[in-house]
């Protein structure tokens, strides 16, 4: 069990936090949210916390033990302290001013009677003099727990070491299909100068709770990948990433499937299947073609468009797409349009107008939910012909539907090349007219 001084740093801690995500509170969190906590803290530490460490961390899961001061050095630094032991003087150092002032604002509040009061209760006399001698005493005090703290956030910066060197370590990849999916990728690493006792994992993707624990001694790992998309792998030692590889995996043009668990094989399409006259689409034929089952639930279906769309940035581009939520059986129809990018993604939902309670939009570092925001443009007949625009100009990507601006939110972070977009539908879907226009031109999605 933490002790309550423990428990109350921790407390300030997750508060800090929170101010730094401006997310909300915390206790309204979802897994999505952890997920990208747990990114942001290894971009920003070059160390891997779990999604279910940060939940612990944060109350989302029963835990009566204390933090490993690894776990509090990490969300230390990710908020900019040089580890837990700097942000502990800190916290103290802050405790203790807003001590003097509710100290000096409680003297400033008592009434000249109370103080008469209180000066002939005394026993010995408080005289002015040493009053103003106490104050001096306090001051002083607080000023010398600020020198301190400052000390040792210098020290700890000037001495500060990482256990490992990246150009100590090799890691590299290579693909074994220039396109399409499956696809296997073949990891060459030297991670010969690990330290005993420490772990070496590859994780496959951005998500490092998706690692996989290799030998330090050997030299190549192999891994299948079932889903075209932009991935970040990582060689990790212990908790801390060392080095970094992106992999593209790319349709032949347009790519339909039926979602399942990222590790688990999904029902692919053939081209000649999805592809008509004037769509793109998995129809509810389709689906009894391959004896799929509706109930008790929906599948879950994805277009894929994923490779070269030439030097389209997120900082300026239009992207623009006509939408159908097809089939009878699905009461309340959602789509999401992911666009994307080497270093983020955007995912722009669309639903029935009377299910937009729940809707979620993240776009390039900027999230909201229609629990907190009117996401009510987000709305429309999807059962017919619904056309999705989205622009970004001085950094304001702004989305319209049906030629009427549902929402508008500046650009959260650097630009970086746009290389895929996924239709993810409940049911069956179908689109058509795709396209993405850079500085260079417009690139119809074939």
């Amino acid at each position: 069990m933490a002790d309550t001084r423990q428990q109350d740093h921790i407390s300030r801690l997750k508060t800090e936090i929170e101010a730094r995500l401006n997310w909300g509170e915390s206790n309204s969190w979802n897994n999505y949210d952890f997920e990208k906590l747990a990114e942001l803290v290894s971009e920003k530490t070059n160390i891997a916390l779990s999604v279910s460490t940060l939940k612990r961390i944060f109350g989302k899961v029963n835990y009566q033990n204390v933090p490993s001061l690894t776990t509090l050095n990490t969300l230390a630094r990710f908020i900019d302290y040089a580890d837990w032991r700097e942000f502990i003087s800190s916290a103290t150092a802050q405790s203790a001013i807003i001590e003097k002032n509710n100290v000096e604002n409680t003297t400033k509040e008592k009434t000249s009677d109370e103080k008469q009061s209180e000066i002939i209760k005394a026993e010995p006399v408080v005289t002015d003099k040493k009053r103003k001698r106490f104050y001096l005493h306090l001051i002083l005090s607080v000023l010398l727990i600020i020198v301190i703290a400052v000390s040792i956030f210098a020290f700890y910066r000037a001495h500060k070491k990482h256990p490992y060197h990246p150009n100590d370590f090799s890691f590299s990849s290579k693909t074994m299909l220039i396109e399409g999916v499956p696809n296997s990728v073949v990891f060459d690493y030297d991670a010969s100068k690990a330290k005993e006792g420490d772990s070496v994992f590859i994780a496959q993707d951005w998500d490092v709770r998706r690692k996989v624990l290799v030998n330090k001694n050997d030299k190549h790992y192999s891994a299948i990948y079932y889903y075209p998309g932009y991935f970040k792998a990582k060689l990790i030692i212990g908790n801390e990433i060392i080095r970094q590889q992106d992999i593209q995996l790319r349709t032949n043009g347009w790519l339909g499937l039926i979602e399942t668990d990222q590790s688990k094989v999904p029902l692919y399409f053939e081209k000649a299947e999805i592809i008509h006259d004037n769509e793109i689409a998995i129809n509810e034929a389709l689906l009894n073609k391959y004896k799929i089952n509706f109930t008790p639930n929906l599948p879950e279906t994805c277009l894929f468009n994923c490779g070269d769309f030439g030097e389209v940035s997120t900082d300026h581009f239009t992207f623009e797409t006509e939408i159908k939520s097809n089939g009878s059986s699905n009461a309340c129809r959602k789509v999401h349009v992911l666009l994307q990018s080497k270093d983020d993604v955007l995912v722009t939902p669309l639903a029935s107008k009377g299910c937009i309670g729940d809707l979620f939009l993240y776009a390039y570092g900027f999230k909201t939910s229609s629990k907190t925001d009117d996401l009510s443009g987000f709305g429309t007949t999807l059962d017919q012909w619904t056309t999705l625009r989205i622009e970004c100009r001085d950094h304001i990507l702004t989305f319209f539907v049906n030629g009427k601006r549902a929402y508008s939110v500046p650009l959260q972070i650097k630009p970086s090349q746009i290389v895929g977009v996924e239709y993810r539908f409940v049911g069956c879907g179908a689109i058509r007219n795709a396209w993405i226009e850079g500085e260079k031109g417009k690139i119809m999605l074939r």
